[in-house]
């Protein structure tokens, strides 16, 4: 301490302090009283341009009472200084972190720490000080840490010379080098955040005085707007390793913290409440649906916590895991490397550069997967987005708000890049899709709902390219050029769509088998070749339950059955993962998009015989407010007529429809047996018939030769070759109908002769073609053969255009 300082203590007299202190404590706190009762209103109404005063008044009364608290601290830790006890150091500052994590998580900051828990260190001096100096610390580091922000606090020991260290880190304001020789002095605030952030100035003076009352140094290294890290070294009398209860206990370490890993931890506290469970998770967010992301660049969903919360309002954050089911979490930690013969994983704290390991009696590995970025020249120019993480959303999200990006190019046409392009189109961008096969979604749909689909987004403005070879990407102006051998695009910025690989560097390095698909391969009890070691989630393969060969669908609805699946088997509770069938959801605007099972070129691919057909319908009585049409395509293998896949887009509700379906295939079942399942009805909700069923016996009718169908692209592709019938009323004909086309209502096939040949080739339809079938078979027994049936009516063609 400098002579300035000493000065300065000597001029402030303990008792006065003390006296002081007590005397204004009671009238402020009337005050406080006072207005609080004013400003909740129980003594009368408050006039609204009086109440902001009011409630800025309460405000200052609270600083004031924090004064008073402050001196009265800074006086009673200055008068009991010689008081003595033993206290654990280690058990003191663990409840000093959990205790804080609901308030970080609430500005949305990271607290994390690195403590040893498994040691008693024993510190001579007063516990309610270093509880209070310590608590000062975690609290002003909350306090000047921005959001989104972290705060780490670490501690070590030197056995031999029985010492013990402290480090709490912040990303916060920082502190000018100017100030830092005074920022132990009592009332002296930092210039930059004492005008913006209420504080007495005597809060580090405490610290200070504490840690000397204890024979310990506390110093500080900060850089403005960069944070700041205190550090505090204190003797301690003795330790012990208190290991015991760590020894015996079984270790489950899951390494990944997205969807699958915090799945299987969740449900393993739920079995077994004496495992010792740790996430690793290297970003600083837990817990959340990706799925979301999306919505959280548009605002829809205005923080990432509703991402991370359920249905009863539970944050499924740090805080969630660690306090409330006794889930460690390695947070801003990164696993480096698994030592299978010790059952080990090594990791490393992305923040501090703080090496660890961690035993393991089970090992999940829960390491999720990576977007795929095209090797293609420039791809990693600044303005080149990937969006799989809320790291990646946030900065799409900064990019919009900053640069109201116009032009938003996204390259590739998967699943991602289909579920952003609402999202970015609320905030006032122009989306293009730029695509390298005919059409996109071409992994998850055949090429005729594909094109409904893409027809869709181009009604609704957005341009999509498809058979697109991008060659470079430059950057241009304030934006990038994207450079083809057709044409060059300029862009303000560029999100990815290129696809998912799985995580799979962990596995690989550790020897673990990789299976056909490029995921880690496991067993139906998702053990790898490990039999302590289990993969769930995007960084795993799955069994196709249809083919049954090895796939890979990063879905989070696959990974969070995994998660569940892999914790049972831990627990001994023997269940099976069977495998999936890819079944998915996108919502883009209004249009409801899902599939399930094989595509038709996949079951091709697989050794199957597919057949399939196209319905539409309204997705309830016809009659009820609120109807609306949706399009449902039904395969099947013509041997067996199982139903092996599904597919559906509209307005109306698709997704029910695809999930009872994929129920079907899981099943195994006919085109028979499901139309023969009870399916409820009600006029608000369905048909008599649902339409998925309507659509199995639509193919089961083609598959006994019942009805000889065509699709719109086959009749498109040849038009000459047909003569057209539209046997709509005739109002619903000069509404709409396909050019060409002769009108013969349903009502008047029976009465009118057809101008053709019997042996014409003639394609029936109508506004779902429902009525076309009735007219089909009358004609057929007319002796006509060269009849068909269009597959989906006017509505199909219709919204295929």
């Amino acid at each position: 301490m400098d002579s300035d300082d000493k000065d300065r203590d000597s001029r402030i007299d303990p008792e006065f302090l003390k006296v002081l202190s007590h005397q204004i404590k009671s009238p402020i706190h009337a005050i406080q009283t006072l207005l609080g009762t004013v400003a909740e209103g129980y003594a009368g109404d408050v006039d609204e341009k009086v109440l902001p005063f009011i409630e800025k008044a309460l405000k200052r009364s609270k600083e004031a009472q924090e004064v008073v608290s402050d001196l009265l601290d800074y006086q009673f830790f200055t008068e009991h200084q010689n008081e003595q006890e033993e206290f654990n150091l280690v058990a003191l500052l663990e409840e000093l972190l959990e205790s804080y994590i609901p308030q970080a998580s609430e500005k949305n900051i990271s607290l994390t720490g690195d403590i040893p828990s498994q040691t008693v260190i024993n510190l001579a001096g007063n516990s309610t000080g270093m509880s209070h100096a310590l608590r000062n610390l975690i609290e002003n580091a909350i306090k000047y840490t921005p959001p989104p922000g972290s705060v780490y606090v670490r501690m070590s020991f030197n056995a031999a010379d029985k010492e013990c260290s402290i480090e709490i880190a912040d990303t916060g304001y920082g502190i000018p080098e100017e100030e830092q020789q005074s920022i132990f002095k009592p009332f002296f605030r930092a210039l930059k955040t004492k005008s913006v952030i209420a504080g007495t100035g005597l809060g580090l003076s405490i610290v200070k005085k504490v840690i000397d009352n204890h024979g310990g140094t506390v110093t500080l290294k900060s850089r403005e707007n960069e944070g700041t890290t205190f550090y505090i070294t204190l003797p301690f009398v003795n330790f012990e390793e208190n290991n015991e209860e760590a020894v015996n206990r079984e270790q489950v370490v899951i390494i990944g913290g997205v969807t699958a890993g915090p799945k299987t931890a969740a449900r393993l506290r739920r079995l077994n409440e004496n495992l010792g469970i740790t996430i690793v998770e290297q970003r600083h967010f837990l817990s959340y649906a990706g799925c979301g992301l999306p919505s959280y660049i548009s605002g829809a969903v205005s923080s990432p916590k509703a991402l991370m919360s359920i249905g009863d309002g539970t944050i499924r954050d740090v805080n969630f895991f660690e306090s409330i089911q006794n889930i460690t979490i390695a947070k801003s930690s990164r696993a480096e490397k698994i030592d299978r013969e010790h059952q080990t994983v090594y990791i490393k704290n992305l923040e501090t550069g703080a090496e660890s390991t961690l035993r393991y009696d089970y090992l999940v590995l829960a390491t999720g997967g990576s977007p795929i970025v095209p090797d293609i020249p420039g791809i990693h120019n600044p303005g080149i987005y990937t969006l799989r993480s809320l790291e990646d959303a946030e900065k799409i999200k900064q990019e919009l708000s900053v640069r109201r990006a116009r032009e938003v190019f996204i390259l590739g046409g998967g699943l991602i890049g289909a579920s952003a392009v609402e999202a970015l189109i609320e905030t006032g961008a122009r989306i293009t899709m730029l695509e390298r096969k005919a059409y996109i979604l071409l992994g998850q749909l055949d090429v005729d709902m594909a094109h409904l689909i893409q027809t869709a987004l181009n009604s609704k403005g957005i341009k999509i390219h498809t058979g697109i070879n991008i060659e470079k990407i430059t950057p241009s102006g304030n934006g990038l050029a994207i450079q083809t051998a057709e044409e060059t695009f300029s862009a303000d910025f560029i999100i990815l769509s290129t696809g998912i690989k799985p995580n799979t560097r962990l596995a690989q390095d550790a020897e673990l088998e990789i299976g056909p698909s490029g995921g880690i391969k496991v067993d139906t009890r998702l053990r790898t070749s490990d039999e302590h070691i289990y993969a769930v989630g995007d960084c795993a393969e799955s069994i196709n339950l249809i083919t049954g060969k090895h796939e890979y669908w990063p879905l989070g609805s696959i990974s969070t059955k995994m998660g569940r699946i892999a914790a049972d088997n831990i627990c001994n509770r023997n269940e099976e993962f069977s495998g999936s069938i890819g079944t998915a959801f996108l919502k883009i605007f209004d249009i409801n998009v899902a599939r399930t099972g094989l595509t038709s070129r996949s079951a091709m691919k697989n050794g199957f015989d597919p057949v399939s057909v196209v319905v539409t319908g309204e997705d309830r009585a016809h009659y009820m407010k609120g109807s609306e049409i949706i399009i449902l395509k039904i395969i099947a293998d013509r041997n067996t007529r199982k139903i092996i896949g599904a597919q559906g887009c509209g307005i109306g509700e698709v997704t029910k429809r695809i999930e009872v379906l994929a129920f079907a295939i899981s099943q195994s079942l006919t085109l028979s047996e499901f139309f023969k399942i009870d399916l409820g009805y009600a006029p608000a909700y369905n048909r008599p018939i649902d339409l998925s069923q309507t659509a199995c016996l639509f193919l089961n009718n083609k598959l006994d030769g019942l009805v000889r169908t065509i699709t719109v692209a086959d009749f498109e592709s040849d038009m000459s070759s047909y003569k057209l019938i539209d046997l709509s009323p005739p109002e619903q004909h000069s509404s709409g109908s396909i050019p060409g086309s002769l009108n013969i209502p349903l009502e008047r096939i029976r009465h009118e002769k057809l101008p053709y040949n019997k042996k014409t080739k003639i394609v029936l339809y109508s506004w779902t073609s429902a009525g076309a079938f009735t007219a089909y078979r009358y004609l057929v027994t007319r002796g006509y053969t060269g009849l068909y049936v269009l597959e989906g009516g006017y509505i199909l063609w219709e919204k295929a255009h």
